[in-house]
């Protein structure tokens, strides 16, 4: 469970895994933030009147974009693999090579941020641990001791429960 006051730490990284396509409930296994917290800071940001949320709009305008600029690439691929042999002129070739960009560029910016997003969950892991540790100082000798005896598994749960 995230400690209180963590909001401005863990507000923009549950936000954006939400816009990634991240269920509220991946994200409160994720980052240790109750779905309850989620849907209030998720609640906060829709104003009288509008349909949708900030995140939900966010989210629906990623995947809005990102499939119409693949669509849009798909579809005038085929209509060039369709054409007859030597009807291709260089505006054709030039648009489809552009479009075919813009999709790269998007696929790249997706992984970017993915990388950006596992980057941030390894440092909240690692801040866990760390005040986990210090806590133990204070409270428990024996949590301390038990977290340096199994630190090498503590290590491998974190990679294999957040993917850090």
């Amino acid at each position: 469970m995230a400690e209180k006051g963590s909001k401005a730490k863990l507000y923009d990284v549950a936000m954006r895994m939400y816009v990634e396509g991240s269920s509220l409930t991946d994200i409160e296994a994720a980052l240790g933030v109750s779905r309850q917290t989620l849907a209030t800071w998720k609640g906060d940001t829709r104003r009288p009147g509008d349909e949708y949320d900030e995140w939900d709009q966010a989210r629906q305008m990623k995947r809005s974009n990102v499939q119409r600029l693949r669509t849009l690439f798909d579809r005038e691929l085929t209509a060039l693999e369709e054409s007859m042999p030597g009807s291709l002129n260089n505006v054709s070739l030039d648009a489809i090579t552009k479009l075919g960009t813009l999709v790269q560029r998007w696929e790249q910016m997706a992984q970017t941020a993915a990388l950006k997003e596992g980057a941030q969950r390894s440092a909240l892991f690692l801040d866990f641990v760390k005040d986990l540790i210090q806590f133990g100082g204070r409270h428990d000798a024996d949590l301390v001791r038990a977290v340096e005896n199994n630190f090498d598994d503590i290590i491998a749960w974190g990679q294999e429960k957040y993917g850090v």
